[in-house]
């Protein structure tokens, strides 16, 4: 998986956004996708650094800089996602965070049952003229990447439904869904676009299933060699003086009278003991005839 607790999507908070400033915490029941629904696959139409953020020139010159000042890191703009994706001004496709995910979203508007936007992380994926197959898959992709991420980080079954006043919704949805269950506003996202290209809602569902399914059977898969190098890994830092307090005098003793004679010297030249490290059959031999000698017994 391309996103992972150890290598998460890029942060650029928009803190000046009063959707930052006033939208509390809510339980995360899914993931819901948008598109921007205008023509323009740059992030930086929506996405920019606050004005005294630490890494302002960083994002500026990752993002590029909104001349036209509409982007949503403002007051006077009451709608807020928790991330975009779309290019960067380098072109690549990425994904960039604006807020914290249990954040309560301002994305979906509300219906007859109620709103979405109680436990449902939301992004937008920013349109371009919805005729690029390539720009198109491109982005569905980051998008599968960036729920798989969110489900598993958040235990959530991609496959799944959750119960929300008396409303039986899937885990992933898009805006449109949302309205269909009477929990959204009557937008087409990204029912207008996505299907163009062959892709359904149920295609996202099941490829993030399956994108989870083989991250994880990767992480229980291990080959031998690869047990071996981390074994050999685990070993070499035992190759130092480490001990427990508790066994100090024995430890003296042990190499006073030679039984212990040390494994090799690091890089300042001090002895090392390996007090930590598992005790071989053979190294075992090796001690208990050294013991024998000094007791005449060999």
């Amino acid at each position: 998986m391309k996103y992972t607790i150890s290598t998460p999507p890029q942060q650029c908070f928009m803190r000046q956004s009063l959707w930052y400033q006033s939208a509390g915490k809510v339980k995360i029941r899914g993931v819901l996708w948008h598109s921007t629904g205008a023509n323009n696959p740059y992030i930086k139409r929506y996405v920019q650094p606050d004005d005294n953020a630490s890494d302002r020139m960083y994002w500026l010159n990752t993002l590029g800089i909104n001349s036209n000042g509409n982007d949503w890191n403002h007051t006077k703009n009451q709608k807020g996602v928790h991330a975009f994706i779309g290019r960067l001004i380098n072109n690549e496709v990425s994904t960039v965070q604006v807020g914290d995910w249990d954040k309560r979203a301002w994305g979906c508007g509300s219906g007859k049952y109620g709103t979405c936007n109680n436990g449902w992380i939301q992004f937008e994926i920013c349109e371009d003229a919805l005729t690029d197959d390539a720009y198109c898959s491109q982005v569905y992709q980051e998008a599968v990447e960036l729920t798989a991420y969110l489900c598993k980080l958040y235990n959530l079954d991609p496959l799944g439904t959750v119960q929300y006043n008396n409303v039986t919704v899937p885990v992933i949805l898009c805006h449109q869904d949302s309205y269909k269950l009477g929990l959204g506003s009557n937008h087409s996202d990204i029912l207008h676009w996505f299907p163009k290209f062959g892709k359904t809602m149920q295609d996202v569902r099941n490829d993030v299933a399956a994108l989870i399914a083989a991250d994880i059977e990767e992480e229980e898969e291990m080959t031998l060699a690869q047990f071996k190098e981390l074994m050999k890994e685990y070993r070499t830092e035992l190759q130092d003086n480490n001990a427990g307090e508790w066994s100090k005098e024995a430890r003296t003793w042990a190499i006073n009278v030679g039984l212990i004679q040390g494994v090799g010297s690091d890089d300042s030249g001090e002895l090392q003991y390996a007090w930590e490290d598992n005790l071989s059959r053979e190294q075992m031999c090796v001690l208990l005839y050294r013991f024998a000698k000094m007791i005449g017994r060999a």
